[in-house]
């Protein structure tokens, strides 16, 4: 097993952990409860197999797909572990899906969505590993690709965090800190408390 898929197994096992409550977490270590694996069902194996065979650009993912729902494409893309939000537009999640596969857009370019989205994902983890509130807006304001408001606002819409443009950049910072480190550092208060 290589490093990379190492991170994943203990990510996905910390995930695991971290969603349980402290009641679930005793009685795991006590030995009175027990982890099952299952494996998950491919829905999509056809539509998968099909993009990997005939897809060269986003425009023939958008075809392959053409007759799906926006919820069947949140589903779609929940099967390939992709991060793709509930308000994300149907052309953002084929774009999301192309990226996945490897695929660019009909010009013969790499879609530029999708290299935002990959640019924010190194600060979105370190965000997220911050353990205090202080510690993730002092990251955040030493980021040079959070110079500029506007790429503060990008970068909030990125995590789904609900900014006002009107908001200053410290207004901003101060939203995407409670929203992502805030909540979770709430959410694990309340763990403790039951």
């Amino acid at each position: 097993m290589s490093k990379r898929d190492t991170e994943k197994v203990l990510r996905i096992a910390l995930n695991f952990l971290e969603g349980l409550t402290m009641k679930q977490f005793q009685e795991l270590i006590e030995g009175n409860a027990e982890i099952h694996y299952k494996a998950k069902e491919k829905r999509f194996l056809k539509e998968i197999q099909r993009i990997e065979r005939e897809a060269r650009h986003t425009a023939d993912v958008e075809k392959i797909l053409e007759g799906y729902t926006k919820k069947d494409l949140l589903q779609f893309g929940d099967e390939l572990n992709l991060p793709i939000k509930t308000r994300d537009t149907k052309k953002v999640i084929y774009q999301k899906i192309a990226d996945h596969f490897g695929l660019t857009d009909s010009a013969g370019h790499e879609c530029k969505k999708i290299s935002e989205a990959e640019q924010w994902k190194s600060i979105e983890d370190a965000l997220r590993n911050s353990s205090t509130l202080e510690k993730a807006k002092d990251f955040l304001l030493n980021q040079d690709s959070l110079r500029l408001k506007k790429d503060i606002v990008a970068f909030a819409k990125h995590l789904g965090v609900y900014v006002n443009k009107r908001y200053t950049k410290q207004e901003l910072l101060e939203r995407i800190v409670n929203s992502v480190v805030g909540s979770r550092i709430r959410g694990r208060a309340m763990r403790m408390e039951e």
